[in-house]
C-alpha cells in the first residue's frame, strides 16, 4: 500500500464522517497501515502500541464459535473504567447484557461477515454509573488462519451528568462501510 492509497482511504472515511473525532482517523490510519494490500489486516500485523496515545481507548474481541459469542482479548484502561471493571476474558453477552446483546451481536456479525467498518455514536449508562456518550470505530481483522473473526475498536467516552438512574439501551447512530470502499482501485476494481 502506498502513501497515496492510505490518503485515499482516509479521505473516503472523512467524507463519510466529516464531524468525527480526529483520533478515530489516526486509529483507522494505523489499521490501513497494518493491512497492506489485504482487505483487512491480520491480527498479528496490528499492534496497538503503534498508536500509544490511543491505547487506553482500544479493545479487541475474537469470535468463539463454540460459545457463539465474541470474547474480549484486550481492553484499555478507559474502556475498563467506562464498564466499571476489567472486561478482558469476558463474553460480549456478559458485558452488554441480555437485552442489548442481539442488537450488538447483529452489528458485529456484519463487521466480520461483510467485512465492514462500523462507526457509531451512542449515549449509554454503563456499569450503573453516570451516563457516557461514546463515539466508536470498529474494524475487522483476521486470525492466523485467515478467518475474519476479530474486531478491534476505539471507544471515546465523555461523561454526561444525568439525574436519572434509568439504564439506557443501545441506541444512537451507526453506519457500516464495506472494507472494499477503502481499497485502491488497482486492488478492488
Amino acid at each position: 500500500m502506498t502513501a497515496s492509497d492510505k490518503d485515499m482511504a482516509l479521505a473516503k472515511l472523512r467524507a463519510h464522517l466529516p464531524n468525527a473525532d480526529e483520533r478515530l482517523f489516526a486509529f483507522f490510519a494505523a489499521w490501513v497501515d497494518a493491512r497492506g494490500d489485504a482487505l483487512v489486516p491480520a491480527r498479528k500485523a496490528f499492534s496497538p502500541v503503534t498508536i500509544p496515545e490511543l491505547l487506553s481507548f482500544i479493545w479487541i474481541y475474537k469470535f468463539d464459535p463454540e460459545q457463539d459469542d465474541f470474547i474480549c482479548q484486550l481492553a484499555g484502561e478507559t474502556v475498563n473504567d467506562a464498564w466499571g471493571k476489567s472486561i478482558r476474558g469476558r463474553r460480549l453477552r456478559e458485558i452488554v447484557g441480555e437485552k442489548d446483546f442481539p442488537t450488538v451481536r447483529t452489528r458485529w456479525a456484519t463487521i466480520v461477515g461483510r467485512p465492514a467498518a462500523l462507526y457509531g455514536t451512542v449515549e449509554e449508562k454503563l456499569a450503573f454509573q453516570a451516563t457516557w456518550q461514546a463515539e466508536r470505530l470498529l474494524l475487522p481483522m483476521s486470525s492466523e488462519d485467515g478467518t475474519i473473526d476479530v474486531i478491534i475498536g476505539l471507544s471515546l467516552y465523555t461523561l454526561q451528568r444525568r439525574a436519572t438512574d434509568e439504564k439506557l439501551g443501545v441506541s444512537g447512530r451507526t453506519m457500516h462501510f464495506p472494507c472494499t470502499d477503502f481499497r485502491p482501485c488497482s486492488v478492488s476494481c
